[in-house]
C-alpha cells in the first residue's frame, strides 16, 4: 500500500484537491462564523448557538442521509452539495458586506449546511470506493487525515486574519473554494452512480435505515468499533475540555493554551504521513489496541502534572497514532460493506460513535468544579482505559488484518 497508485489516479488527485481547498475554506468559515454570531449578538451564548446549530442539522440528518445516499447519484449529491455550500456561504458575505446579516440568518446556513454535509459524507465514502482500488483505502483515508489536519492548523490564524480586515472575506474565501470543489467534481470521469439496490429495487426509507443499522450491529467487529469509538470519543473530548478550562484557571496565557490545539494538529499531520506505513506493516487490529493504548496512558498522564509544556506534548503524542487508527478501521468497515449498504453503513457508524460527543462539554465542566482538574481527568482516564480494554481482550478487533489482506465485499 503507498502513495504510488493514487498518484497515478487522475479522480482521486480531483477529489483530494477539491476537498482540500474547500476544508481549508470550511476551517476558516467554522472559526469565523463564532465571530460573527458575537459581533451581532454580543451574547457569548446566542454566538455559540451558530456551532450547535450545524451539528444538529448533520445528526438530525444523519441516518436518512445515508439511505438517500445509498439511492440517489453519488455524483449529484457532491456536486449537488458543494453549489448549496456556495450559495448559502455566499449569502452570509453579502448580508455581512451589506450590514444586514441577522443571527436566525447565521443558525439556518449553519442548519442547511450540517445537514447537507450529513448527505455529503456517505455519498463521498461510497464515491471513493468507486475511485480508489482497494489496497490503495488505507492511504487515501490517511490523506484524508493530513488535509483535515492542515486546514485545522491554518484555517483559524488565516481566518482570523481575514476576520480583521472584513468580516465578510473569509466566508466569502469559504464560498469560493466550494465552487473550486464543484469544479474538481464535474470533472472526475468516473460515472459515480447510485447504488444497485439488493434486489432490484429501493427499500421504504425507514425500512432501508432499519436495514443499515440491522447489518451494521449484526457484524461483531463493526458493532465492538462502534461501541468502543462512542466511549473514547467522549472521554478525549472530555478531557481536551478539561485541560483547557484548568490552564485557564490557573492563570496560564491564553497564547499558551492555543498551543494544545496546534501541537495535536502537528501530532495528527505527522501522523497522517507515517499512517501508509503503519497501515502496510502492521495489521489494523494491532495499531487499534496499541492505539487505544497509547491515546489511554497519554491522556491520562496529564492528570500527573500541571506543567503546561507536557500538557501540550503528552495530547499531542496521543494524537500521532490517530490517524493510521482512523484509516485502518475506517478503510476495513469500507471494503467489507457492501456498495448497496456502504452510505447507510458509514452513517450508522458515525451516529452511532458520536451520541455521546455532546454530553463531553457539559460533564467536563461538571466534573471540573466537582471533582477538581485532577479527579476530573482520572475519570476521564479510566473511561479510556474501559474503552481500551474492550479492544484489547476482542479476538473480532485482534484479528483484523492488514487492509491489503481484506477481501472486499
Amino acid at each position: 500500500m503507498s502513495a504510488r497508485g493514487l498518484l497515478h489516479n487522475g479522480d482521486y488527485l480531483k477529489l483530494l484537491t477539491g476537498q482540500t481547498v474547500s476544508s481549508l475554506g470550511s476551517a476558516m468559515s467554522s472559526f469565523v462564523f463564532t465571530l460573527l454570531g458575537l459581533a451581532i449578538t454580543g451574547s457569548p451564548v446566542q454566538a455559540g448557538l451558530v456551532g450547535t446549530a450545524s451539528s444538529l442539522g448533520t445528526l438530525l440528518v444523519a441516518l436518512p442521509g445515508g439511505a438517500l445516499a445509498d439511492r440517489w447519484s453519488r455524483r449529484r449529491i457532491l456536486v449537488g452539495y458543494t453549489f448549496l455550500g456556495a450559495v448559502l456561504f455566499g449569502s452570509v458575505a453579502v448580508a455581512a458586506w451589506l450590514g444586514h446579516l441577522t443571527l436566525p440568518h447565521l443558525l439556518l446556513v449553519g442548519l442547511l449546511n450540517g445537514a447537507g454535509y450529513a448527505l455529503f459524507m456517505p455519498a463521498e465514502s461510497g464515491a471513493l470506493r468507486q475511485i480508489v482500488a482497494p489496497e490503495d483505502i488505507g492511504t487515501a483515508l490517511a490523506a484524508a487525515h493530513g488535509r483535515q489536519n492542515l486546514a485545522g492548523l491554518a484555517g483559524a490564524p488565516l481566518g482570523g486574519l481575514l476576520f480583521s480586515i472584513g468580516r465578510a472575506i473569509p466566508v466569502a474565501a469559504d464560498a469560493v473554494s466550494y465552487l473550486v470543489m464543484a469544479i474538481m467534481l464535474t470533472t472526475i470521469r468516473h460515472p459515480l452512480p447510485a447504488a444497485k439496490p439488493e434486489g432490484g429495487t429501493h427499500e421504504p426509507i425507514l425500512k432501508a435505515i432499519r436495514s443499515g443499522l440491522a447489518w451494521l450491529l449484526r457484524q461483531r467487529d463493526l458493532r465492538i468499533i462502534a461501541v468502543t469509538a462512542t466511549l473514547l470519543n467522549f472521554a478525549a473530548n472530555g478531557t481536551i475540555l478539561v485541560l483547557i478550562l484548568s490552564m485557564q484557571q490557573r492563570g496560564v496565557r491564553p497564547s499558551v493554551i492555543g498551543l494544545l490545539e496546534t501541537a495535536m494538529g502537528v501530532g495528527g499531520l505527522l501522523g497522517a504521513f507515517a499512517a501508509p506505513r503503519l497501515l502496510a506493516t502492521y495489521s489494523t487490529g494491532k495499531i487499534t489496541i496499541v492505539a487505544g493504548w497509547v491515546v489511554t496512558v497519554t491522556f491520562a498522564a496529564t492528570a500527573a502534572t500541571t506543567h503546561p509544556a507536557l500538557l501540550i506534548v503528552l495530547p499531542a503524542l496521543a494524537m500521532f497514532l490517530l490517524p493510521a487508527l482512523n484509516s485502518g478501521l475506517f478503510g476495513y468497515q469500507m471494503l467489507i460493506t457492501p456498495d448497496h449498504l456502504q452510505g447507510r453503513a458509514q452513517s450508522a457508524m458515525m451516529f452511532m460513535s458520536n451520541t455521546a460527543g455532546p454530553l463531553a462539554p457539559f460533564l467536563g465542566g461538571v466534573f471540573l468544579s466537582v471533582l477538581g482538574a485532577r479527579n476530573a481527568l482520572l475519570v476521564f482516564g479510566a473511561l479510556l482505559g474501559v474503552g481500551a480494554v474492550m479492544l484489547t481482550a476482542s479476538k473480532p478487533i485482534r484479528t483484523i488484518p492488514l487492509l491489503s489482506e481484506v477481501e472486499a465485499a
